[in-house]
Parts: C-alpha cells; sequence; structure tokens
C-alpha cells in the first residue's frame, strides 16, 4: 500500500512530471516528512487556538500561548525555526480575525484515509471543530505558487472523500485558511467531476512507484 498525505497528494496531482519523480522518491526513500504525513509545522498555532476553544473562548489563552512563542522566537538559533514559530504566531492571528467569535468546540478527529486502489491518502486536518451541530475540518496553509488553487482545490477534496464515511458533513465544511491574505475557502460541493480525476491521480501514482520499484 502506498501512503501519502492529503496535501502530498494534490502537489503530485497539479504538477509537473518532475514533482510526479519527487514525489515518488519521497515515498520509497523519504526525506520529506509532508510525503507521508502532515509535517505538523502549524502544531503550536493549532494547540493556542484548541486551548482558547477549550476554555470557553478566554482571550488570554491566546495571549499567553503567543506570549511564549514571542520568547522562544527570541531565543530561536536559527532563521529557519524563528520563521516557523513567527509563522505560528501569524497563524493564530489570522484564526482569531476570522473565526475568534466562533464558539467552537475543537473535537477529536478520527483517523481518516481515502483508499483507492494501492493508494491511502491521509484525509487528516489540522484540526477538526464543532459548533455543536456540525463538524467542520480546517486546514491551515499559505498560498503562494500560480497552481496553488488548484492544490487546495483537490486537497479539500480528497480530505472530504476520507471524511464523509466517518463524519456527517458536505464538501463546503472542509476549509482551507489562507494565513498570508486571511481567505477562507471552503470546498465546493459542485465540483463532484473531481473525485474521477482524484482516482486518475492514484492509479498514476501507482504505476508510477511500481516502475520505480521494479
Amino acid at each position: 500500500m502506498t501512503k501519502i498525505s492529503a496535501k502530498a497528494f494534490a502537489d503530485f496531482l497539479v504538477g509537473s512530471s518532475t514533482k510526479h519523480a519527487s514525489t515518488v522518491r519521497n515515498i520509497l526513500r523519504p526525506r520529506d516528512p509532508d510525503a507521508i504525513i502532515p509535517s505538523g509545522y502549524y502544531k503550536r498555532a493549532i494547540a493556542i487556538v484548541r486551548a482558547y476553544h477549550e476554555c470557553e473562548n478566554k482571550i488570554s489563552a491566546v495571549k499567553e500561548g503567543i506570549g511564549a512563542l514571542d520568547k522562544l522566537t527570541e531565543a530561536a538559533t536559527s532563521s529557519q525555526a524563528r520563521t516557523q514559530l513567527q509563522k505560528n504566531i501569524d497563524a493564530v492571528h489570522a484564526y482569531m480575525q476570522l473565526f475568534g467569535s466562533r464558539t467552537w468546540k475543537v473535537v477529536k478527529c478520527p483517523t481518516m484515509r481515502y483508499v483507492f486502489s494501492t493508494v491511502s491518502i491521509s484525509g487528516r486536518p489540522d484540526f477538526a471543530v464543532s459548533d455543536g451541530t456540525k463538524t467542520s475540518l480546517i486546514k491551515l496553509g499559505v498560498c503562494r505558487k500560480k497552481e496553488q488553487a488548484d492544490l487546495v482545490r483537490v486537497m479539500l477534496r480528497v480530505i472530504y472523500q476520507a471524511a464523509a464515511h466517518k463524519l456527517s458533513l458536505s464538501p463546503s465544511d472542509v476549509i482551507y485558511l489562507d494565513l498570508t491574505t486571511g481567505t477562507v475557502i471552503p470546498g465546493d460541493p459542485a465540483d463532484k467531476a473531481l473525485a474521477s480525476v482524484i482516482d486518475d491521480g492514484c492509479l498514476l501514482l501507482e504505476r508510477l512507484v511500481a516502475a520505480s520499484s521494479a
């Protein structure tokens, strides 16, 4: 079974032959952890959001969390570490601006995978929230590349297809939050034709992995 994250699969599906080759290399000889599972890049931001909702939207939880990240940023010894910490701080600010007034509760998300043929795609969001009547799955990220819109479109659909048999939700309940612009991108319920494109992508990945393994 070939295992891959929703983000890495979406990157593969919309990418060039060069991206196809690098994805297969990462699967067979993993170097980039995001080729297999989500990297947890925003885990500190997610922890702050979780604490905020779990204490009934007390802003003190956010201030305390950001204060701790500010101290870690000051103490960081590499520019890479400082950049990641600052992006986590920015993620919290973006989330609070868009969703801070929502009376959501962060809920446990079951293990979700979309499986087609021999390809298994992780449908894990960055976190799941509930308003008491429905569950929404949220992914955080940054739109940079020209093809990013298609990448997000594929990623949201894959997550929805992985979640649909375990949770009661619609495609629009799977949400991407662009941390640079504050743009909220929900999945499109009308995008049903993408399902066959995803399955074709699974078959292509299966063939490429098999060929490289031979």
